[in-house]
């Protein structure tokens, strides 16, 4: 795997207006790394002296007691560095720092005690070199850049012991919302999206309509202002010692954006959380961890990370009202906290059998919300109807797009590098996610299972075996049996709690006690409701309360895996995707 110096570093020619009007043009990487440190410092927010928000201290019933580093938990650290990653401004490689772990481990231990004790962070910590990612849109538009700092690596072992630190307090408090998703152990885009269209489909099932609110914050990272962090930061009860740490740690920083080995010249950061960090992402859920509040009152909220929607179930003029009001209050916090929503990709989207469309909601500009009949969350595209069809297009069209990128790259093959190929670069795109737009009509099951039918003909002397010897010489499944067994999988982490339980998919459990099967059965559910009826949370009932107890027992979700594929060994679906699941079999291993 390539370091972050080495990828996404190629930078185009870029283009911009200046203030008198005069289109720029930077062609050198020297004009190029300037021009992008310039707009990238250009977004930062500008507190005022005189601007200051005081917060009520939250409730808390364990107060954060003082952090105490050990040599242990050092060594720790250094052992699990990801040793293919880039250095920052300092050299020091990750692979030297893992594999002298022994040796520096203690005199590390003794520089992170101190900058602690002192609250001071080294200035060196504090330099970063940027690489510039691209977003999408024109490569020539310096908006359409991620700024991702390297920084010293000694400093990101620190930040991961405060950052542990930290969040054990706010889980042992209770203090983080349930509408955030991002950043947090336990929960995952696939979690969010299954217990958000899980309460969508139950209300689309009693015959009305849900609309969203999808909201995008313009630079939500670089803009966070330090002062109000610091804020949150202490209503949340950290300690003092660690808030002066990282109150030095955001303050007097520098950067420099690196294209193509030519630097641009040092700028100052003077708001933000720097990107690519350790302890970025969760300074940033704390600073966003209050706004779900604002209108959770008279709407629905989920987060991840930055990314914000709200919704309502709409039974009238009356509910489109509340999920405005709700919208407003979002405005008034961005307002309060100085964060700047991109109005122009604020978007609204109504889900329903028949979806009424003629009432547009207001930003506080005064401009409406641009209404889609499709919208991408979280890497899922969702049409009115949640039928996936349009999702499930743009996936085989992606995969057929990387097929043709090994066929043409990569003539000759074995078996097992063409499958290695297979999993990563077509497969993939297969199976994110699918357990949220898994198909059920026959024809979007045909359509799904034909990528993998012409996949396995792009090896010559498989080309004339039927598609179950193909598949058996690969040992590929069926996609379908490889749904149905994802599905269980994220059946298995809901039922056994490897989801955080207080934000998965609520399933009922039977009462009734079975001489067969399992004792996590799970209740059967009447719906008339095709989509609520295909669900997740539906289709696997009856697959899952055929399973024995001693793979839903499982102690891992490895192991469950690994049980599974032992029960369901001889199943005809493995390799026959139009063959029905019967539940007996042996070992089998599938990835």
């Amino acid at each position: 795997m390539k370091s972050k110096t080495k990828t996404n570093t190629k930078i185009n020619e870029l283009k911009w207006v200046d203030p008198s009007g005069n289109t720029i043009t930077a062609t050198s990487d020297i004009d190029k790394a300037n021009a992008l440190e310039d707009f990238f410092s250009s977004v930062f927010t500008v507190e005022s002296d005189d601007e200051f928000v005081e917060l009520e201290k939250r409730n808390i019933s364990q107060p954060m007691h003082e952090m105490e580093i050990t040599l242990e938990a050092v060594k720790a650290k250094l052992a699990k560095l990801k040793i293919n990653k880039s250095p920052g401004g300092d050299q020091l490689h990750p692979r030297v720092l893992s594999e002298t772990r022994e040796q520096i481990a203690e005199p590390l231990l003794m520089i992170f005690r101190n900058s602690l004790l002192t609250g001071q962070v080294p200035v060196d910590w504090k330099l970063a070199e940027v690489v510039a990612l691209h977003k999408k849109g024109a490569r020539s538009d310096r908006g359409n850049y991620r700024p991702v700092s390297l920084t010293s690596v000694c400093c990101k072992v620190l930040e991961s012991l405060i950052r542990d630190h930290v969040m054990s307090h706010l889980l042992n408090n209770d203090l983080l919302s349930k509408s955030q998703f991002g950043f947090v152990k336990g929960r995952s885009t696939m979690l969010q999206l299954l217990c958000m269209l899980d309460q969508w489909t139950e209300f689309l099932e009693k015959g009305g309509q849900v609309d969203a609110i999808y909201t995008d914050f313009e630079k939500a990272f670089d803009k966070v202002p330090h002062r109000r962090l610091i804020s949150k930061l202490k209503s949340y009860g950290v300690s003092t010692t660690l808030i002066y740490w990282i109150e030095d740690y955001l303050q007097n920083r520098k950067h420099r954006v690196k294209v193509d080995g030519c630097y641009s010249q040092w700028g100052r950061v003077t708001s933000g959380i720097p990107q690519g960090s350790v302890l970025g992402p969760l300074l940033f859920l704390i600073y966003i961890n209050d706004l779900p509040e604002c209108c959770e009152s008279e709407s629905g909220v989920y987060l991840f990370a930055d990314d914000a929607k709200l919704f309502k179930y709409i039974n009238g003029d009356v509910d489109r009202q509340k999920l405005q009001d709700g919208l407003d209050r979002l405005q008034e916090w961005t307002d309060k906290w100085l964060l700047k929503l991109n109005c122009k990709k604020c978007k609204e989207i109504s889900f329903g059998r028949n979806p009424e469309v003629d009432h547009d909601y207001i930003l506080l500009d005064g401009s409406k919300l641009g209404r889609e009949e499709h919208i991408t969350d979280l890497g899922v595209i969702l049409d009115s109807q949640l039928k996936f069809s349009e999702h499930i297009q743009t996936k085989i069209n992606k995969a057929y797009s990387m097929m043709g990128v090994i066929s043409r790259n990569f003539s000759c093959m074995s078996v097992e590098s063409f499958v290695t190929l297979y999993k990563c670069m077509v497969r993939s795109h297969l199976d994110y996610c699918n357990s949220v737009w898994a198909p059920y009509r026959k024809s979007d099951i045909e359509e799904l299972e034909k990528v993998q039918k012409k996949a396995t003909k792009i090896l010559p002397y498989l080309s004339k075996l039927t598609y179950e010897e193909r598949l058996k010489k690969c040992n590929l499944p069926t996609l379908k049996f490889r749904s149905i067994r994802g599905d269980l999988i994220e059946a298995y982490k809901i039922i056994t709690g490897k989801y955080d339980p207080t934000v998965s998919p609520k399933l009922k459990f039977s009462k009734i006690k079975f001489t067969r099967g399992n004792d996590y059965k799970l209740d059967t559910v009447c719906t008339s409701y095709e989509l609520r009826k295909h669900f997740f949370t539906n289709r696997i009932i009856n697959i899952w309360n055929s399973l024995p107890n001693d793979i839903v027992k499982a102690d891992t979700t490895n192991q469950f895996k690994n049980k599974l594929d032992k029960f369901w060994k001889n199943q005809e679906m493995i390799y026959n995707y139009r063959a029905e699941l019967t539940g007996i079999g042996s070992r089998s291993k599938f990835v």
